[in-house]
């Protein structure tokens, strides 16, 4: 009984002092005022309609103002009466009637119920607006029960009284000094592993049990009577100086503190840290006669924490490094190594994007291309070392030249295209003008070049990014024609003289130009293989890049793009090959071989469908057949009957895959790869194709390592697959992180990186056992180092190291060259 009236003495003295804040917050002025806020809105009504009634007066309009007035006190029920007087005392509006007052009202004297405003008019008073309103507040013993503090201090009276009692009433059955552990069970509390703290109200030791005496290595007797705070306590002066003991507090506010941390130098004078939980102890009228505190040792576990927190922090700073590098490796697969220029995919994507909004916004584009003038004569003069540094001092002219905006592009050897957005055919010429002068007078290692320059700008009939740079290009050999080191426009141009000669197997131009081949989704289709096989990627763009080298002398720059096409996607098929049979590390058995052949007919399917380009399709139907006839596929083309496209890509591609290491054999070297093109001459391949082939590639460096070498490609990819990695265990997601860590594995695996697969294994098989996140950081961090390393690896050497790629050989030997791939 004696607690429930301690509790209800509790909770009338709440209530009171609540009540007491309130109204004091009333006397001040810090609760709003109703009635004042009322009084405000009445005054600036009034206002409101003498300046309504000020326009009416200037136009002596007497019936429209009582209309509008009418209309006013209509809609508005505080307002009972209205009338509007002049100046020399007649009414001329009255509504409600306001007959107790006399027609010279003081304005001075407004009350909640009347106002008065004058009205002028003309910069003159012209008379003066009556306004009556219903009382604010009800009168008599009714209305100081409506006054809101009243109804305020009644609410927070009772509101306070029902809560303040149940909630007083559960912590003080919470607060039971009845709870507290009593001196007869002293031995239990020794059997404790935790440290236990009984403390009086000074903050001395009454009882301590034997796991916290052991941790400072003293009898529990000899604690007894000392100051709990006399115990040596690690605290550091400038984090704990204003600290306090969570027993202080927990006296001090009479509830329970938990989860504080202390540090306390043991027995062993290590410090020892322990994660203290203390409740107070309450004596029959709820005054506080002590604490009980515990200790629980969490040293290991915090140092296990430290270890961990500096390990994260180690990780976000290695994954922060990676993405610094991905932008670089990004940057670098945009741009051209030797010229810093975009390369051509990179400028094509970039080009469709131009034309898409220069066709929705009405603004015209423009196309330069340029070709240095006998650049053959400076690589065998000078040599070749000496022509690439032309080709980049040439470039960085270029770029110096034209507008910031302006996307210059190395589109293959020593020819470069330039686009320029927002300036028709004469601004564009205008600019290859400039360009050209710039090349002719700049002065490159003691090589005077000069360039020649096509140009075309929408507008001149091309209906497509292709037709335009095909016009650029054509204007361009116009401008050889004519000489050299000159511009030549696409409107001007003697374009029956550019006319290519005719090639047996060349698509027919008309046709390619009817059917555009939008890059937006060529790179869909190339991200899909990609993701798919980056091998089978990687190996499609290096032919792609061997096509482009070969197609510059064939083909005009339109067909050369439909090959580059062809190259890129020869291999989309492979998309519905079984994982088995295209993953597989060795080589195929023969009914494995002849199932990844069908990639060939679903490849054909799935670009005739995806491209209304009868030339694309044909090129990726035809690339298998052999020049001096086939008899395993008759309805393939033979001679000069096959495409000169499928000609090239078939060279390529052969090329490629004998000078790429294979999981189940070395590469060729070029000499051995190039012999044995020349042997297939005649039956696989065209004989004259293969010598310009040979021809137009580089030596390669004989030396290079045979150990495989990631290209920026594949860099990039582990990179980003790195960053998404370590994401996932850093905002601890375990299914993305198993996921992420079986995609990581598996493209290490492809590209021979036995050091990142292995780790990728060791961290799937953890997150797979849900282990522990402090077991998955070690892990992610080691691949992160790796991750760095194969990034600064390849950020370091030069552009033109190949990778691993992992295309399958033929299940027996002496099968044709054309089938490795």
């Amino acid at each position: 009984m004696n607690r429930i009236n301690s509790t209800l003495r509790i909770t009338v003295g709440l209530t009171c002092l609540s009540l007491t804040i309130l109204l004091g917050g009333y006397t001040i002025g810090l609760l709003p005022d109703r009635n004042a806020e009322m009084m405000e809105a009445r005054a600036r009504l009034c206002e409101t309609l003498a300046i309504h009634c000020s326009m009416f007066a200037s136009r002596n309009d007497v019936r429209s103002m009582q209309s509008s007035l009418e209309a006013v006190v209509q809609r508005d029920p505080s307002l009972q009466a209205v009338r509007v007087s002049k100046r020399e005392g007649p009414v001329v509006v009255e509504i409600g009637g306001l007959a107790p007052l006399p027609v010279a009202h003081d304005p001075s004297a407004a009350s909640d119920t009347l106002m008065t405003v004058p009205i002028m008019a003309r910069d003159r008073r012209w008379g003066q607006i009556d306004v009556s309103f219903r009382p604010l507040d009800v009168q008599g013993i009714t209305g100081f029960f409506h006054r809101d503090i009243v109804v305020t201090s009644v609410f927070m009276g009772a509101a306070g009284l029902v809560v303040y009692f149940f909630y007083l009433r559960r912590m003080l059955q919470e607060l039971d000094p009845s709870r507290v552990i009593p001196e007869r069970i002293r031995s239990t509390l020794d059997t404790f592993a935790e440290g236990l703290l009984v403390l009086d109200h000074q903050e001395r030791i009454v009882l301590a049990n034997q796991s916290f005496a052991m941790t400072l290595g003293q009898p529990p007797a000899d604690l007894q009577g000392r100051l709990v705070t006399e115990l040596p306590w690690s605290l550091d002066p400038e984090v704990d100086a204003e600290k306090r003991f969570p027993w202080q507090l927990a006296m001090q506010r009479g509830s329970p503190q938990i989860g504080s941390m202390l540090k306390l130098v043991g027995c062993n004078d290590r410090p020892r840290t322990f994660m203290v939980n203390s409740s107070p102890i309450l004596g029959d009228e709820g005054d506080s006669r002590g604490a009980l505190v515990s200790f629980d040792d969490v040293t290991v576990m915090e140092r296990n924490r430290a270890e961990l927190h500096e390990t994260l922090k180690m990780l976000r700073h290695s994954r922060d490094e990676i993405h610094k590098k991905n932008v670089e490796l990004q940057r670098l697969a945009a741009h051209d190594p030797l010229t810093g220029c975009l390369n051509r995919r990179s400028f094509f994507e970039q080009f469709e994007a131009q034309w898409t909004n220069a066709n929705r916004h009405g603004f015209p584009i423009s196309c330069v291309m340029v070709d240095i003038d006998h650049f053959k004569s400076v690589n065998d003069v000078h040599g070749h070392r000496a022509g690439d540094s032309v080709l980049a001092q040439a470039a960085a002219v270029l770029r110096a030249t034209v507008r910031q905006g302006d996307i210059v592009c190395r589109y293959g050897g020593e020819e470069f295209c330039i686009l320029l957005p927002y300036l028709d055919i004469g601004g564009a010429c205008q600019a290859a003008e400039r360009l050209c002068a710039a090349i002719a007078d700049a002065t490159m290692d003691d090589v005077f070049i000069t360039a020649s320059l096509g140009v075309s700008a929408t507008g001149l009939g091309a209906t497509g990014c292709q037709e335009l740079i095909d016009q650029a290009d054509k204007s361009l050999y116009e401008a050889k024609r004519r000489g050299r080191n000159r511009v030549c426009r696409w409107d001007e141009a003697a374009v029956t003289a550019v006319m290519w000669t005719p090639v047996v197997g060349q698509p027919d131009a008309a046709k390619v130009l009817d059917s555009a081949i939008p890059f937006q989704a060529v790179t869909a289709l190339f991200s899909a293989l990609t993701y798919r096989d980056t091998a089978t990627a990687e190996h499609s763009r290096r032919v792609a890049d061997l096509c482009v080298a070969i197609s510059n002398t064939r083909m005009s720059a339109l067909d050369s793009f439909v090959l580059e096409t062809a190259a890129l996607l020869h291999d989309i098929g492979k998309i519905g090959v079984p994982d088995s049979i295209l993953l597989k590390p060795g080589p195929l058995t023969h009914k494995e071989w002849n199932m990844m052949e069908t990639h060939i007919r679903l490849g054909v399917e799935i670009v005739g469908s995806a491209f209304s380009c009868e030339a694309l399709t044909e090129i990726i139907r035809t690339r298998h057949a052999w020049f001096g006839g086939y008899a395993g596929d008759v309805s393939l083309p033979c001679g000069s009957d096959i495409p000169i496209g499928a000609r090239i890509l078939a060279i390529a591609d052969a090329y490629d895959a004998m000078v790429t290491r294979q999981s189940y054999r070395p590469a060729r070297g070029q000499e051995e790869a190039f012999a044995e093109l020349r042997r297939c001459a005649g039956t696989q391949f065209d004989p004259e194709l293969v010598e310009t082939f040979i021809a137009r590639i580089p030596a390669r460096d004989e030396n290079r390592r045979e150990t495989p070498q990631l290209t920026k490609e594949t860099a990039l990819r582990i990179g980003l697959q790195m960053e998404a990695l370590a994401a996932a265990i850093d905002s601890e997601q375990p299914d993305a992180l198993l996921a992420q860590a079986e995609h990581l594995g598996q493209m290490a695996a492809k590209y021979g990186i036995p050091r990142i697969a292995d780790a990728a294994r060791r961290l799937e098989q953890s997150a797979q056992t849900k282990s522990e996140k402090a077991e998955l950081v070690p892990i992610v961090g080691e691949l992160l180092d790796l991750c760095r390393a194969a990034q600064a690896a390849h950020l370091g050497q030069a552009s033109g190291c190949r990778s691993v790629p992992l295309m399958k050989g033929p299940p027996e030997t002496g099968t044709p060259l054309a089938a490795v791939d």
